[in-house]
């Protein structure tokens, strides 16, 4: 297999491979694999809040050094949540790049008549942890906890059912689409032989483009249909155990809860 239909079969099994590995995390016995989901959905959701509101550098590193260490406990590996949660940061570094020669400042640097100032670098770092520290938190929810956990947490939390049937579906038919493009992906290697050169492997992916695409909304009409044909007007009602809140539950909301009220009170009260 070569060529970009090759590296589309490593992509998709890629991605298998890491919700799977998800889940083994998930079973593990960790810090926030020992918690409610409750309790760990509104805390990571406060503390990714406070990552939101914060406009100071230290208060985002601090933020960070959080996440790390809750993935520590949680026997998460570092490696493994930095992979997952790198490619939006660096694709938002991407997009305000500019900002660093936009914005006013002391000169950093100068060449051909473009100067880099001290005020935009600032902001490009600061905007970038940002955005990857609260990156990193969502990953650290979804690795940690099962996905009917997460589910039957926001149920629980009285978030809304549309809201909860979107996820729900969503993340089911992701792994009908995988499956779907991985079926089309291995029918045209097994009828090709010899390497492909680069425009050879750009015919192929449109020729399996259109198709992909007329499979997949008939894929999502049967899905729909054997919703419907099990009670699918009802909302989505995993199954999961209601577990006892304890004295950690507890002090982990009330930590989130003091983090976004110190962001809050570092960025308007100070």
């Amino acid at each position: 297999m070569t060529g970009v239909v090759g590296r589309s079969v490593e992509a998709i099994t890629g991605a298998l491979r890491s919700v799977f590995a998800a889940e083994r995390i998930a079973a593990s016995d960790g810090f926030l694999q020992r918690r409610d989901p409750r309790a760990s959905l509104c805390a990571v959701a406060g503390l990714a809040l406070a990552v939101m509101i914060t406009r100071t550098l230290a208060v985002t590193l601090l933020l960070g050094a959080v996440t790390v260490a809750l993935a520590r406990l949680s026997k998460v590996p570092l490696r493994r949540l930095l992979a997952r949660s790198a490619v939006v940061p660096l694709t938002s570094a991407f997009i305000v790049l500019p900002q660093a020669v936009l914005l006013p400042g002391d000169v950093l640097v100068e060449a051909f008549g473009i100067a880099v100032t001290d005020a935009g670098v600032s902001y490009v770092v600061l905007f970038t942890l940002r955005v990857g520290t609260g990156v990193a938190l969502l990953s650290l929810i979804v690795v940690t906890t099962r996905f009917s956990s997460v589910i039957a947490a926001m149920k629980a939390l009285r978030v809304p059912v549309a809201l909860v049937w979107v996820i729900a579906v969503t993340y089911r038919y992701l792994f009908l689409f995988f499956d779907e493009l991985q079926r089309l992906v291995l029918a045209r290697n097994s009828r090709t032989a010899g390497r492909s050169t680069v425009r050879g492997g750009w015919r192929d992916v449109k020729r399996i483009a259109g198709t992909f695409l007329l499979r997949t909304i008939d894929r999502g009409e049967r899905v729909g249909r054997g919703m419907r044909a099990r009670g699918g007007a009802r909302p989505p009602s995993p199954y999961d155990r209601t577990r006892t809140v304890d004295g950690c539950d507890y002090a982990l909301v009330a930590f989130a809860a003091a983090t976004v009220i110190g962001s809050w009170v570092i960025r308007w009260g100070l």
